[in-house]
């Protein structure tokens, strides 16, 4: 069995009484992520040396059970006796290490080992010295015979540092890491709070990557979404864009349906910008942990708040159009959805940026022009998605 073996120990130099591993990172603990990356490498059993239980260790053994693996507490390593056997594969990282999980991942998946860095770079960013040349970078993967050898130490040894030295003596394989991980911040021990705001927006933009600006209004809304996750991803709020592009959705619904369909509108604009952010959300909640299903919401909300949009315009549309009020609206979100698969690759990005194009069409709904400038839009489409058919073949 895979069995990790964290610490929350270890208190934050730069803040009295504040636990290294309880330090916030984009919204969650350090511990939180090293739950994560535990879960990733399959382990079915996580064992957390902490002394008491508090907030957040109740949430991470919440995160963990919903990862499908078992979690443990203990308050000294003679507790770990009956937890793990001889049999069991250890992964074990430093108390407060926040780390890129597939980096570790990578490293530790086929064999057991001790990860490290180069002493003279790592040994000034906090992390322990091995030898003349090699600093521990604060995980490895022992075998389970190595945590038995601790009941032959004092009780109140610190198990993760005998570990390494049970390791170290065992001739256990040492694997050097890339150094960029370390000096480009994607891998670290110890950081202050301005260190850990840039490390917070690099991580965020790795994991966001905004839609470029050939879609201005999914790429502006995104960045929106970006700046507003470091606040509310992980707290109580995370989930409020979702409540509110909700709530969007059926007032623009409710409007439409009294008759003030131009304001129906407004609110569809409304809807799109937050469930873009809600989006954005969604992405930094699910970084990092394993087994992500590709299935989402997200997905069928698109379907969905194209439909709304379909009967809005619908209902924009004069009467005497009659089956043409509802077929010009149905062709024009039916042609954006093809152009995202089948126009030009440039212009992708564009033909999905609702918040574009509503935008655009708000004018022409207030003004009384919406039905020719959709004609307009719907045949601006067609052009360009006939392009890609006639674009020349430059493959070999």
């Amino acid at each position: 069995m895979r069995i990790a073996l964290l610490s929350a120990i270890a208190e934050n130099p730069d803040q009295a009484g504040e636990r290294m591993a309880f330090r916030q990172f984009v919204g969650r603990s350090v511990l939180a992520h090293q739950i994560d990356a535990m879960l990733a490498l399959g382990c079915e059993s996580i064992i957390c040396i902490a002394s008491g239980l508090n907030h957040d260790l109740i949430a991470c053994q919440h995160r963990c059970e919903k990862g499908g693996a078992r979690f443990h507490s203990i308050d000294a390593s003679r507790r770990l006796s009956g937890l793990v056997t001889a049999k069991d594969e250890v992964f074990v990282l430093a108390d407060g290490l926040l780390l890129e999980t597939g980096g570790l991942v990578e490293a530790l998946a086929k064999r057991s080992a001790i990860l490290t860095f180069p002493a003279d770079t790592a040994i000034t960013k906090g992390f322990e010295r091995i030898d003349s040349e090699l600093a521990w970078a604060g995980a490895m993967r022992v075998h389970g015979s190595a945590v038995e050898r601790l009941s032959d130490l004092p009780p109140d040894v610190d198990a993760v540092s005998a570990l390494l030295r049970i390791a170290l003596q065992s001739g256990t394989h040492v694997e050097a890491l890339d150094e960029a991980l370390l000096t480009e911040g994607r891998w670290s021990l110890q950081d202050n709070y301005t260190v850990r705001i840039e490390r917070e927006k690099a991580w965020v933009k790795r994991y966001v990557r905004p839609a470029s600006f050939a879609a201005p209004g999914t790429a502006l809304t995104e960045r929106i979404g970006a700046r507003l996750a470091r606040d509310f991803v992980g707290g109580k709020l995370q989930k409020l864009p979702l409540v509110m592009t909700v709530l969007s959705g059926a007032f623009g619904a409710g409007f439409a349906a009294s008759g003030r369909v131009e304001l129906g509108l407004v609110f569809a604009l409304g809807m799109v910008i937050l469930e873009r952010i809600g989006g954005v959300f969604e992405r930094l909640i699910e970084a990092g942990k394993p087994n992500v299903s590709d299935f989402s919401v997200r997905k069928f909300w698109r379907i969905g708040s194209d439909a709304l949009l379909c009967v809005l315009l619908a209902l924009n549309l004069p009467e005497t159009l009659g089956w043409a009020r509802v077929f010009m609206p149905i062709l024009l979100i039916g042609l954006l959805r093809l152009g995202e698969r089948k126009g030009l690759q440039k212009w992708r990005a564009t033909y999905a940026d609702r918040v574009l194009q509503i935008a655009i069409l708000l004018v022409p709904a207030f003004l009384g022009y919406l039905y020719e400038t959709m004609a307009i839009g719907s045949l601006l489409l067609l052009a360009t998605i006939f392009l890609e058919q006639n674009e020349p073949d430059t493959n070999p």
